[in-house]
C-alpha cells in the first residue's frame, strides 16, 4: 500500500504518505477528479525509490500547470506566500489586505507610543469596536517554527502598547487584541501560551478554523507570486513596485505592462488573474 512509505517533510521529520492529503489539497485547488488520479498515479511511481514533501509539491504542481494555470496557482498558495520576500513588508501589506477584507480600517508598519518605549506595529486593524495589533513572521523557507520565545516577546510589546491605548478617548470601549501571523508554524508551546495568554496566534494551518491558509482562502485574496504564468524575476518586478495582491493587476490590467510581455503571454497571465480573483 502507498500509505506505508515514509516521506520526509522540510523540517527534516519523516512521515507517512498520506494518499488522502495529497487528494484533498488537489481537490481544493480546483482539479477535476480526472486530474487529481493522474497526479496521484504519477506520484505513487516515486514513492519506492524515497521523495521529499518538497518533490512531491514540485511534481504535482508542475503537473497541474500542464492542465490550468489558475488550478497550479491555488495548488502553490503556500509556497507563493513564501516567495512574497526577501523583506517582510510585502508579507505585512498582504496581511493587512487580509483584514481590509473582513472590514477593517488599517494601517501599516506604524509606531506606536507604549508605557515605556515607543513599538513599531506591522498592522494595525480597527472596527468601531476593537483594536487589532499585529505582529507578522514571515519565513520565505519551510520547515521554520516559531518557538515560544515569540508569543513571549509579543505579549510584553502589546501589554506596554494598550496601557498607553486604553487611556486614549478613542479608545473608550473598545476590546483589544494581541495577534502574531506567520506564513509558517508555531511550537506546540507556543500555541499552548498563546492560548493561555490570549494572544492570537495564525499560522499557516493553525487555527483549525481561522488559519492563515484559511483567511485567504475565503477571502478570495491571492499574491501575484502565486501566478504560475510568471518566473520568479516577473514576480519580484511587480513586488518592487508595490503591486502585492492579482486583484492590483485584475482592477487596474494595464500595471501588467511593467512586466514588457509579448501579447500572448500578457494575455494568458491576465485570464489567469481573472480565473483566480474569480
Amino acid at each position: 500500500m502507498p500509505d506505508k512509505y515514509l516521506i520526509q517533510k522540510s523540517s527534516g521529520e519523516k512521515q507517512h504518505y498520506s494518499v488522502e492529503k495529497l487528494h484533498n489539497s488537489l481537490r481544493l485547488a480546483g482539479a477535476s477528479k480526472e486530474t487529481i488520479s493522474f497526479i496521484i498515479s504519477e506520484i505513487e511511481k516515486d514513492l519506492s525509490g524515497g521523495i521529499t514533501t518538497r518533490n512531491i509539491y514540485k511534481k504535482a504542481f508542475r503537473l497541474l500547470r500542464l492542465k490550468q494555470h489558475s488550478i497550479a496557482a491555488r495548488y502553490s498558495l503556500k509556497n507563493a506566500i513564501m516567495e512574497l520576500g526577501p523583506t517582510g513588508y510585502p508579507f505585512e501589506k498582504f496581511v493587512g489586505e487580509l483584514f481590509k477584507m473582513q472590514g477593517f480600517k488599517v494601517e501599516v508598519g506604524i509606531i506606536v507610543d507604549g508605557r515605556c518605549v515607543t513599538h513599531e506595529v506591522d498592522v494595525v486593524a480597527r472596527t468601531k469596536k476593537l483594536t487589532i495589533m499585529v505582529e507578522c513572521k514571515y519565513h520565505n523557507t519551510a520547515g521554520k517554527i516559531c518557538n515560544i520565545q515569540v508569543p513571549l516577546y509579543i505579549k510584553s510589546r502589546f501589554d506596554d502598547i494598550r496601557t498607553v491605548l486604553m487611556k486614549q478617548p478613542q479608545e473608550n470601549n473598545k476590546t483589544f487584541e494581541g495577534w502574531v501571523v506567520t506564513n509558517t508554524r508555531f511550537s506546540g508551546d507556543a500555541e499552548q501560551y498563546g492560548r493561555c495568554a490570549g494572544l492570537h496566534l495564525v499560522g499557516w494551518d493553525y487555527p483549525q478554523i481561522g488559519s492563515l491558509k484559511n483567511l485567504i482562502e475565503n477571502t478570495g485574496l491571492f499574491p501575484v507570486t502565486a501566478l504560475a504564468g510568471l518566473n520568479k524575476r516577473q514576480k519580484q518586478q511587480l513586488i518592487d513596485n508595490d503591486i502585492i495582491l492579482c486583484r492590483d493587476l485584475q482592477n487596474n490590467p494595464e500595471l501588467i505592462e511593467l512586466l514588457h510581455l509579448p501579447p500572448k503571454v500578457s494575455s494568458r497571465v491576465m485570464t489567469e488573474v481573472r480565473e483566480l480573483c474569480g
